[in-house]
């Protein structure tokens, strides 16, 4: 409320300071004896609400409908949650694999753990080393190839001569312990489960031998950026956030009542799998602390969202709860302060093992939760109170009289009362505002649409002179208490948009007097 209502009750701060430049003015004149009174206009000027409250905060904004309604959008965003989980997973299966090769195919596990299933693999970092010893008293070429790993389309291989082992010592061998091959940017295709190895060692007339014993290829440091394939049903926890919702701060009592609110979800989704939004917590916290829960299909089983079919492409799916799907009306009409929301993504929901997804190491999905409350509806003596700081009359020790008028001239469907009671710095009243409570706006009449169709006119004045006024100068606080109630006492629905206006008008007379 603070941010917004309370703009409309600024005025009375102003009826009160907005003259300061003038009074200013007034005491410079000279040292002659005189009294005199002075008028001072002050303010006149015509604004919509949109432009009394402009500029909110970057939680906060106002929107304009097509056909002009205004709505408050509060907003909140969870940081964004990425596709470690199975990446890390699958680089610590992956991370270390020392295969001494026995036969001229060999087959190193690699693959997903659980329900993953893995076709394709792009690596990120790793290196292999190889050991190609031969054991026997000719020489070979040795040949190691892994055909379904690839640079650019190239399976990886590597070849070379190998001596004789002369049947003493160290086997001699072909291997790279100090040049390790950089696997950055291959791609592995698997058909199964495992990743094979072909080994060829062959003498000169071309006789193919069996591998020698000390034959081994070793690969560490595996990490991957892509992989795709059925990647199982997993759980990725989004994080909790709140979305404060400062409409009834300062709350007092009374109500009000938004016709078709909504919460509006905005999931922002570069995984290319299939996803289940599942709303783990959706509460609203009310001015007295109590959480009500809210209820709804979509609460209860979660809903799905897009998802993108080529990497680099990012995925956007907007849910809306509104009164057709939940208790949201009844929910946000219950005078909330917050909206505390958590949401998960289960990806592969329905465990559908033909669908082929794919997810990046940059991957992620995020929530945008968004409150939206229309001005459309009715409020009943809907009350807060707030606090100003006042340093009015200190200075003007020449000023024996203030008369203020402020008339103004409503096209908004809203009576708003303002009582207030000034302070000194000790927190003790040392004077009323006025008499009662001050209507400050009176509400325009209103069509069967609840549309403004007219303005109404209220004028006020206020006068401080004699003990009175000498109490306004040692006040330094003073409290404001507001009463809306929208046309015909709340009953009606109404509108506010951006078309409607509220005119001010704002002059004092000023009597001084010169000892």
């Amino acid at each position: 409320m603070k941010l917004y209502l309370l703009y409309l009750a600024a005025a009375v701060a102003l009826l009160l300071s907005a003259c300061a430049n003038q009074l200013e003015d007034l005491s410079r004149i000279d040292a002659t004896r005189y009294r005199a009174e002075y008028a001072v206009p002050i303010i006149s000027s015509e604004v919509t609400l949109r432009e009394l409250i402009g500029e909110v905060n970057d939680d906060l904004s106002l929107s304009v409908d097509a056909d002009g309604l205004l709505r408050f959008r509060y907003t909140g965003e969870v940081p964004a949650v990425g596709s470690d989980i199975i990446f890390a997973r699958l680089n610590a299966l992956a991370a270390g694999i020392f295969l001494p090769i026995t036969q001229r195919r060999q087959a190193a596990p690699f693959g997903g753990a659980g329900d993953v299933d893995l076709d394709e693999l792009r690596v990120k970092s790793g290196l292999l080393t190889y050991n190609l010893a031969n054991r026997y008293d000719r020489p070979v070429t040795v040949t190691l190839s892994i055909p379904d790993a690839t640079l650019n389309g190239v399976p990886f291989s590597v070849t070379g001569e190998v001596p004789a082992y002369s049947g003493t010592g160290t086997p001699p061998s072909l291997a790279n312990p100090n040049s390790p091959v950089n696997l950055q940017g291959y791609e592995i295709v698997l058909s199964t489960d495992s990743l094979y190895f072909e080994y060829s060692i062959r003498d000169a007339a071309g006789n193919e031998l069996q591998p020698s014993q000390s034959t081994v290829v070793n690969i560490t440091g595996l990490a991957f950026s892509y992989m795709e394939g059925y990647l199982g049903r997993e759980v990725y926890p989004g994080g909790r956030d709140t979305v404060e919702v400062d409409f009834f701060d300062r709350y007092l009592e009374g109500e009000i009542f938004f016709v078709n609110p909504t919460v509006t979800m905005t999931l922002i989704n570069s995984f290319g799998l299939p996803a289940l939004a599942q709303v783990d917590v959706l509460n609203v916290i009310d001015v007295e602390g109590n959480v009500i829960p809210i209820t709804g299909e979509a609460v209860e089983n979660g809903f799905y969202f897009d998802y993108p079919r080529m990497p680099g492409q990012t995925a956007v799916t907007t849910f809306v709860f509104d009164n057709s799907n939940s208790n949201i009306a009844e929910v946000l009409s219950a005078r909330p302060v917050a909206l505390d929301y958590e949401v998960n993504a289960l990806v592969n929901p329905d465990a559908d093992t033909d669908i082929v997804g794919f997810l990046t190491d940059t991957a992620s999905y995020r929530a945008q939760v968004s409150v939206e409350l229309p001005l459309y509806g009715n409020a009943d003596d809907f009350t807060v109170r707030d606090t100003f700081n006042v340093d009015l009359m200190g200075r003007y020790e020449d000023v024996i009289g203030v008369t203020f008028r402020m008339t103004t001239k409503n096209g908004l469907p809203l009576d708003l009362n303002v009582s207030g009671t000034f302070l000194d710095a000790a927190g003790n009243a040392v004077a009323d505002l006025s008499d009662g409570a001050l209507l400050l706006l009176q509400s325009s009449p209103i069509d069967a649409a609840g549309n403004p169709n007219g303005q109404r006119v209220a004028t006020n004045d206020l006068s401080f002179t004699g003990d009175r006024l000498e109490a306004l100068r040692t006040a330094t606080r003073l409290v404001l208490t507001f009463n809306l109630s929208t046309t015909d006492g709340g009953t009606p629905f109404v509108r506010i948009t951006d078309e409607q206006t509220l005119e001010v008008l704002l002059g004092a007379i000023v009597t001084v007097e010169k000892l």
